[in-house]
């Protein structure tokens, strides 16, 4: 609708100088001409009436279609996660209401929420303290920034998959690293059992720490250590105009594309809207029977939604 509107100025601006146009040469043309110049016009300005209503008659239908996803979204997914429990990671920085939309639809869909761990923007390591704190809370040589942080990954990556049991993602919250919201009252994601969790890991363009420095590298890791139990989950934006191009699947993208990570997890670029929580439920559940796939509208995405999704 806005490319239309773009070309409705220029076709303004045109037809305004072809009626300045006429408006000073009707002198020197015949009425003939510029009969057929009104008449062109008058046809013109009825067929952008014509779809100006076309236009706003489906600008109220998908407004409709969308208030219908939004009041049947606890239906459509009741029940397809009873019991399976999940741990949600996060990039500060990246917008965090898909992220809270998307545990209510977890919710709703029975699993057991074992809360959000935030990875904060101190994994930037952009200084020399940072990393040597993060270094000494690891037990590894202080070898500079990017060689620390893969470190906490690898390690962390198989703590959770229950190859150890260090502690690390409490020690990562002490020293600020990270910072974890509980599900429920009393319920400490740090502590909890990780045997058969499911993981989603959550960034977007906007997230504090570069993309290709932790998200995509954690994901790619805890993929390889714990098979079929993790998606990767990314809001995007739409082109909106000239001046604002599509921002879509800038973190899963290269998951996708790498050929030893992309058969081993799922992913989903349009957690923005319902489709796209509705795609990542269903995910969810078919990495209990080691299905995978990439869903949503970007680069890279086979399908809206899973197979399964019925």
């Amino acid at each position: 609708m806005i490319n239309f509107r773009f070309h409705l100025v220029s076709l303004t601006a045109i037809f305004l100088a072809l009626g300045i146009g006429i408006a000073v040469g009707a002198t020197v043309v015949d009425r003939a001409t510029v009969g057929f110049l009104e008449t062109r016009l008058k046809g013109v300005e009825r067929r952008l009436d014509s779809t100006d209503t076309e236009n706003a008659k489906l600008a109220t239908e998908l407004d409709r279609w969308s208030a219908f996803a939004e009041e049947a979204r606890d239906e459509s997914v009741a029940g397809r996660l009873e019991g399976v429990p999940v741990l949600v990671f996060g990039v500060q920085g990246m917008d965090r209401r898909p992220v809270e939309d998307l545990r209510r639809s977890l919710a709703s869909a029975g699993a057991v929420l074992q809360g959000t761990v935030w990875f904060t923007s101190k994994l930037a390591l952009d200084n020399d303290e940072d990393a040597v704190a993060l270094a000494e809370l690891l037990g590894v040589a202080p070898r500079g920034g990017d060689p620390v942080r893969r470190s906490m990954i690898k390690l962390l990556s198989a703590e959770l998959a229950g190859q150890t049991a260090t502690g690390l993602l409490a020690k990562l919250r002490e020293a600020a690293f990270a910072e974890i919201e509980p599900a429920a009252e009393g319920v400490d994601p740090a502590a909890v059992s990780v045997e058969g969790t499911r993981f989603v890991v959550a960034s977007d363009d906007k997230s504090d720490v570069a993309n290709e420095d932790l998200a995509v590298p954690f994901a790619g890791e805890l993929a390889g250590v714990a098979r079929a139990r993790v998606l990767a989950v990314e809001p995007g934006r739409d082109a909106d105009g000239p001046r604002r191009p599509a921002v879509r699947a800038v973190f899963v993208g290269p998951l996708r594309t790498d050929d030893q990570v992309s058969p081993l997890l799922s992913t989903v670029d349009d957690l923005e809207h319902f489709r796209g929580r509705f795609a990542a439920v269903y995910a969810l559940r078919d990495l209990g029977t080691g299905k995978f796939g990439h869903y949503g509208v970007g680069p890279g995405a086979a399908r809206l939604v899973p197979e399964t999704a019925r």
